[in-house]
């Protein structure tokens, strides 16, 4: 497997690169950070749609990593962080 960073550590908010799953694919994405990630924030894990995207999971710390199974193409926003501890998105396929 290969880890690759798709939203780099920061508190501000944003949206990652997209994340592309083909079909009979799964990977795992997940929250990291160099400090212990704070309580009660949500990244919601979107999935593209034709329209809007689709909010489908959330990464918190008590559930810092989910799984994805393909095929589609998956965004992850983070919302805007207080206490200055930066949070990032990483991908393992």
């Amino acid at each position: 497997m290969a880890q690759s960073t798709v939203l780099a550590a920061g508190t501000t908010e944003t949206t990652s690169s997209d994340i592309t799953v083909a079909a009979g694919s799964t990977v795992v994405v997940g929250l990291f950070s160099a400090s212990k990630i704070p309580e009660d924030i949500f990244f919601s894990l979107m999935m593209d749609t034709p329209s809007a995207d689709i909010k489908i999971g959330d990464l918190s710390d008590e559930k810092p990593v989910l799984m994805i199974s393909g095929p589609g193409t998956y965004r992850v926003k983070r919302p805007a962080l207080t206490g200055g501890i930066s949070v990032g998105v990483f991908l393992e396929t």
